[in-house]
């Protein structure tokens, strides 16, 4: 049996050193379909603690939602409403635009702004429900004013995208039309869109928007509605309507939407929530992680730590123009990255 020369030995040694380096340097940016996400902006900071602490000292988050532009269809300019966050409703919030680069650049997590509609003044005949033109004129806004980095009621702010969820009137507001113009502006960077219905398939309000197939993530709400939330026991109701949205909606990144709350109906307690619901739902090819709702509920249960460990599903390799979020690890690939497992 021959023995390497010292220089041969020192030389293998380097090159064992070096390609460790290179993956430990790969792995650090591994990311995979298991992602924390979670709606902030209803209560004070006292309450829910600042979006800047919440993005980065928390450390668990990858996607906070802010809680919400107010948009009406009588055509009145939408105002946000963030709970104390910025003094009155209506208000600009200047004060988050560090905050949001903060959370974005430091601490690399993508925010998001939740649309809300003021339901005490719907009316049946109004400037959003009479034409398509209407729906393109608040994308035109959301993109002036969130999406462009140009000033606007944030700052010169350019959020990671639109949240759409479940209201009463969201067939009348063309949701639909409002998800293709944004998706067909010419940007120099993606904008995600999501959608967060109701766990019944398909959901009453966001269908015909989900049916365009433009969603990058859809965060289904499997809290309050008796009919497929977790009963202690039986999770079946549960797992019916996640394999639904899943093969349905096979292009998106589906989230399991759980609420933070013991108080609130279809509250899953951490057991068998580790032990049944997130080995099942983690089987899904398509699936995307957990959606929490919200800050204001998580921040005094603690409800995303004990989940941190359990979220993710598998992890690759992030190479350089790669996206770990988008659906399947599809958008953006141009490094030929390889499958990594952990």
């Amino acid at each position: 049996m021959s023995i390497p020369k010292p220089s041969s030995t020192i030389f293998l040694l380097l090159a064992l050193v070096t390609a460790a380096l290179s993956f430990t340097a790969n792995a650090s940016e591994c990311v995979g379909n298991g992602n924390l996400s979670v709606y902030w902006g209803e209560k004070s900071p006292e309450e829910e603690s600042t979006l800047d602490f919440t993005c980065g000292s928390s450390g668990r988050y990858t996607i906070v939602i802010l809680q919400s532009l107010i948009v009406y269809d009588n055509g009145k300019t939408p105002r946000l409403n963030l709970g104390n966050h910025c003094g009155s409703a209506g208000y600009p919030c200047y004060n988050l635009e560090s905050q949001i680069k903060s959370c974005q650049q430091r601490f690399k997590v993508r925010v998001f702004l939740s649309i809300a509609i003021d339901r005490t003044l719907s009316t049946t005949n109004s400037n959003l429900t009479a034409s398509p033109d209407a729906a393109e004129n608040l994308a035109n806004y959301l993109l002036e004013n969130f999406l462009s980095g140009k000033p606007g009621p944030l700052g010169n702010v350019s959020l990671d995208g639109i949240d759409f969820p479940d209201v009463s009137e969201g067939e009348n507001l063309h949701w639909d039309e409002v998800v293709k113009a944004i998706n067909a502006s010419t940007t120099a960077r993606k904008i995600y869109l999501s959608a967060s219905p109701q766990c019944v398939y398909p959901d009453h309000y966001l269908g015909s928007a989900i049916r365009t197939g433009l969603f990058d993530y859809i965060r289904v709400q499997f809290f309050y509605q008796n009919r497929c939330i977790y009963t202690p026991g039986n999770p079946s109701n549960l797992f019916s309507e996640w394999n639904q949205w899943t093969k349905n909606v096979p292009n998106s990144l589906i989230f399991l939407g759980l609420v933070a709350s013991p108080e609130v109906a279809g509250y899953i307690d951490y057991t068998p929530l580790i032990n049944d619901v997130l080995p099942f739902v983690r089987q899904s090819s398509n699936y995307g992680g957990v959606m929490i709702w919200n800050r204001y509920y998580d921040k005094p249960t603690y409800y995303s730590v004990l989940l941190q460990g359990h979220v993710q599903r598998k992890c690759r390799c992030v190479c350089e123009g790669d996206d770990g979020f988008a659906p399947n690890g599809l958008y953006g690939l141009r490094s030929g990255s390889q499958p990594l497992s952990i």
